[in-house]
C-alpha cells in the first residue's frame, strides 16, 4: 500500500488497514479520537492507537513498514504526513474500565475504529478528573457543542458517571464537567 497524506482520519484508517492485513485490530482513542469526530474543535498531531486484541511493539512496528512509518522514540513517523502514530495500549481503557464497542467511520481510505463519541468525551474528562487538566475539560465542552449530530445526553452522562470519582478532588471535578457539558449540551 502506497501512502497517501490526508487528514488525522484519513492517515488512522490507511495505518488501519495495514495493521489489519498483519493481524493486528486497532481503534483511534485519546484525543485522536476527538479529533476524528470534531476535528475543527481540536487536532492531535499524533494518532493514539490501542489494539483491541493485544500485540507487541514489534509487531506493530512490522505492520507499518510496509506504510513507510518507521519507529522514531514512541512515535512512528513518516516523512509525508504530519502526523505521528503512537501505540498507547495493547488494549482500550478509558479510565481503567476496558472499551469493547466502537464507531466505525468510513473514510476514502477504508473504515477505521474509533472509540464511541461519549467514551472520547470520557477520556478527556478523565484527564481533567485525576490530573485537573482543564484543558481537557475546554476540548469536551467544544466538542459536544459542535458535533455534526446531536449526541444523546443521557449516554454521555452515564458514560461520565462510569469514571473513578471516588477521590473527593475527583468527584468535585466531576460535578464541575456535568454542569459545564450539561450547559454546552444545551446550548446546540
Amino acid at each position: 500500500m502506497t501512502f497517501k497524506p490526508g487528514s488525522l482520519i484519513e492517515v488512522a484508517a490507511q495505518a488501519s488497514a495495514v495493521l489489519e492485513r498483519a493481524g493486528i485490530k486497532v481503534a483511534v482513542v485519546g484525543g485522536s479520537a476527538i479529533t476524528s469526530y470534531v476535528p475543527n474543535v481540536y487536532t492531535s498531531k499524533d494518532i493514539d492507537f490501542a489494539a483491541i486484541n493485544g500485540t507487541t511493539r514489534r509487531a506493530f512496528t512490522a505492520a507499518l513498514q510496509p506504510l513507510g512509518f518507521s519507529p522514531q522514540g514512541r512515535d512512528f513517523v513518516h516523512p509525508n504526513s504530519q502526523f505521528t502514530l503512537d501505540l498507547v495500549a495493547d488494549t482500550p481503557y478509558v479510565d481503567q474500565r476496558p472499551i469493547t464497542k466502537f464507531q466505525t467511520l468510513d473514510t476514502r481510505f477504508g473504515p477505521v475504529r474509533v472509540y464511541l463519541f461519549e467514551d472520547a468525551i470520557a477520556d478527556r474528562i478523565a484527564a481533567f478528573l485525576h490530573w485537573a487538566d482543564s484543558e481537557s475539560l475546554d476540548v469536551a465542552e467544544r466538542a459536544i457543542q459542535a458535533h455534526a449530530q446531536k449526541p444523546s445526553w443521557r449516554r454521555i452522562s452515564q458514560t461520565l458517571r462510569k469514571l473513578d470519582s471516588s477521590d473527593p478532588q475527583a468527584a468535585r471535578r466531576l460535578n464541575v464537567a456535568l454542569k459545564r457539558l450539561k450547559a454546552a449540551y444545551n446550548c446546540r
